[in-house]
């Protein structure tokens, strides 16, 4: 290997490292829309049918335009073997965690917004 090759080998392995927390956000995504679409076909609860809904379409909005069809189907077979009838419940709730903390987030931001006029 010759001294010319070795930046691009150290810019290559430090953008890489860069793009992971990224791509587990997407993976974290992709199990939480799993997780929401679960509960709202299967949940005997009403409220908790609703409530999960409501997280599906959060999770869908984090994830459309983000991955192709081929990534999306990727993510999908490898986060739905994560999701299992003991663990289910403990990621959705997880899952409907982070969703509040998003709202609470854009609420607490958009307090001081007046409508514009």
């Amino acid at each position: 290997m010759n001294r010319s090759t070795l930046p691009a080998i150290a810019i290559t392995v430090a953008l890489s490292a860069l793009g992971s927390p990224a791509s587990a956000q997407v993976g974290n995504d992709v199990k939480c829309l799993l997780a929401s679409n679960l509960f709202a076909n299967s949940a005997k609860d009403p409220k908790v049918r609703v409530s999960a809904e409501a997280n599906r379409f959060f999770y869908l909005g984090r994830i459309y335009g983000r991955l192709n069809a081929a990534q999306l189907k990727t993510q999908m077979l490898a986060q739905h073997k994560s999701i299992t009838k003991s663990n289910a419940g403990q990621i959705m709730n997880a899952c409907a965690s982070q969703m509040a903390a998003g709202v609470k987030l854009v609420q607490t931001v958009s307090q001081g917004l007046n409508p514009a006029k």
